[in-house]
C-alpha cells in the first residue's frame, strides 16, 4: 500500500484511510449512529491531549542558551559596564514556555435523515418484538438524484476552547540565594 499523499497526511493515521474502499450504507441504527458521533468527538479530544502531551515533551527537550545573571558595575570614574554571567543551557519549559490545552465545548452535527421505526423478524417470519430506530439517507438521495425539492444539508460546528493546563505539569518555583562564605556563625 502506497503511503497517503502529503495533501492528505495528518498527524496521525485517520480512522478510515481515504486509500481502501468503503461501501455506504443506507440505514443505521439512530443509537449507533449517536454513538459514533460521541467516539468520533472522543477520540478528537484523545488527539487534542496527545498533541498537548507531545508539545510539553517537546518543550522540556528543546534546550536554548541564556544569559542567566547580567551585573551593571558602575566604575570609579561613575562609567557603567555590564558583566554577563557564564551562558546556561535551559529547556524551553524551564524558562516558562507553556503550550497552550484545548477542549471541545460544544459539538453540533446537523444531518438531514428520515428516521423509521422496524421490527425484526426470525427466518420463518415470525415477528420478534424487537424495535430500532433507524436513520435513513437513501431516500433523500434518491429524491436529490431525481432533481426534486429537496433541501438536504449536512453541517458540523465544533467549538474548541483554551483551557488552564493540568496543575502539576507548572513545575513549582523557587529562588535560592547562593551560601555567602562571610556568614557569621557564633
Amino acid at each position: 500500500m502506497s503511503p497517503l499523499p502529503k495533501a492528505q497526511q495528518v498527524l496521525r493515521p485517520p480512522l478510515l484511510s481515504p486509500l481502501i474502499p468503503v461501501r455506504e450504507t443506507q440505514e443505521a441504527s439512530l443509537g449507533d449512529l449517536i454513538r459514533m458521533v460521541a467516539e468520533s468527538v472522543a477520540d478528537a479530544q484523545s488527539a487534542l491531549d496527545r498533541a498537548s502531551a507531545g508539545l510539553v515533551r517537546e518543550l522540556a527537550e528543546t534546550e536554548v542558551e541564556i544569559v542567566p545573571t547580567i551585573q551593571e558595575v558602575i566604575g570609579k570614574d561613575g562609567g557603567i559596564s555590564f558583566e554577563r554571567g557564564p551562558l546556561q543551557k535551559v529547556s524551553l519549559l524551564d524558562l516558562g514556555v507553556m503550550p497552550t490545552f484545548y477542549q471541545f465545548s460544544q459539538t453540533v452535527i446537523d444531518v438531514q435523515m428520515d428516521l423509521k421505526i422496524t421490527e425484526s423478524s426470525d427466518e420463518s417470519g415470525k415477528r420478534s418484538g424487537r424495535f430500532a430506530l433507524l436513520a435513513d439517507t437513501g431516500s433523500i438521495r434518491f429524491e436529490r438524484k431525481l432533481n426534486r425539492d429537496v433541501s438536504v444539508t449536512s453541517r458540523v460546528t465544533a467549538t474548541l476552547v483554551p483551557v488552564p493546563m493540568p496543575l502539576r505539569l507548572e513545575p513549582v518555583r523557587s529562588i535560592a540565594a547562593p551560601a555567602s562564605a562571610d556568614t557569621d556563625e557564633s
